[in-house]
């Protein structure tokens, strides 16, 4: 669900540390800021235990969220290989499992399964905790099995209802795939992997543009594609077609993660910043999705052509944060000292972690 943007706010002083620069002593700098500043505001735990909060008021955020935050800190610890960022990593996770179990098939949004799947795939990764590895792969095999069809010529259900096939599923759920196969050392999921992003390619993506449109939905015997394009199913049709390129040599992948990443770059945003896509819903984490997953195909690659782009990025976010260091989803406009919801200002956060240095 998209929320309603916050009108722009006055900029409150900024606090340390001073303003952004290219140099790599001081992007870590600031990223070890932005990350300490939104842990101060949104980190909750006790007893071993941890979850994000929903807004600097409190509450508690949703299931894809804390997975997405939970991405965030392992984004930090990769960057940082920080100890502490470990042990949060576990913290969440016993936070997740005391709130939501180990049956995430409880929830009726495939890609909320699948977004969770992805941080605990990656915790394995980080970790070697073969335990994350056997949740993520309980999890990917269920979602699977009730989700793929040869409806709409294949993809992933979107929900139970089975009501609409979209991007923000099947990507996902190739990028899980690509990730459990590393895992497990298992090729079984490189070919379901392969099959779910070649379904992707087929009918979601344009590519004569790079655009990845959201969703297909039954009309008929034919379908009914939604052509909105959004920062996160670009991110993780990168992330996919990125996975899939390094699993098979295929040049074919390297040419779509790249042709949707200018896409993306030329067409969602706003003098060269990545444009607002709403706060206080889904959509103020989406920025943070599209930079893991581009800046990772980038790094991978050795393509350096970009990073300015992702500098000029974190220096206008940067520039806007608040006197607590804090920087909500409109990376263009002041961010409020007033309430604000954790998932946006994650998005921040992931950048200042993730862009090449």
């Amino acid at each position: 669900m998209r929320g309603a943007a916050e009108p722009r706010a006055q900029a409150a002083t900024p606090a340390s540390p001073p303003a952004l620069g290219t140099s790599h002593k001081l992007a870590s700098a600031e990223a070890r800021a932005a990350i300490n500043a939104f842990d101060r505001a949104f980190y909750k735990a006790k007893s071993g235990r941890a979850q994000f909060a929903m807004t600097t008021a409190g509450g508690r955020a949703q299931f894809w969220k804390q997975a997405e935050m939970m991405e965030m800190v392992e984004d930090a610890y990769q960057r940082s290989g920080n100890a502490t960022y470990k042990r949060m990593i576990g913290e969440l996770r016993a936070g997740v499992e005391q709130r939501f179990g180990t049956d995430w098939l409880r929830d009726s949004y495939n890609d909320d399964v699948l977004w969770m799947v992805i941080a605990y795939a990656r915790a394995y990764q980080l970790t070697r905790d073969r335990t994350y590895r056997a949740q993520a792969k309980k999890e990917f095999d269920g979602v699977y099995a009730r989700a793929s069809s040869p409806d709409l010529g294949g993809g992933l259900w979107w929900t139970t209802a089975r009501r609409e096939k979209n991007a923000c599923v099947t990507g996902p759920a190739a990028i899980a795939a690509c990730l459990l196969s590393r895992s497990l050392h298992e090729p079984s999921y490189v070919r379901k992997a392969t099959a779910l992003f070649g379904w992707l390619r087929s009918t979601l993506f344009d590519p004569t543009t790079g655009a990845v449109f959201d969703h297909a939905t039954p009309s008929g015997a034919t379908m009914v594609v939604d052509r909105s394009a959004y920062t996160y199913n670009e991110g993780t049709f990168i992330g996919a077609a990125d996975l899939l390129y390094g699993a098979t040599g295929r040049a074919d992948y390297y040419n779509d993660a790249l042709l949707a990443l200018q896409y993306t770059q030329s067409n969602l945003t706003q003098g060269g910043i990545l444009e607002s896509e709403g706060s206080r819903g889904d959509g103020g984490g989406f920025k943070g999705i599209f930079v893991r997953w581009a800046t990772g195909f980038t790094k991978h690659r050795g393509i350096t052509t970009f990073d300015a782009w992702f500098d000029q990025n974190a220096h206008v976010a940067w520039s806007h944060r608040n006197a607590a260091n804090l920087v909500g989803e409109d990376w263009d406009a002041p961010t409020t000292a007033k309430l604000l919801h954790a998932f946006d200002c994650s998005s921040a956060v992931v950048l200042l972690q993730d862009r090449p240095q």
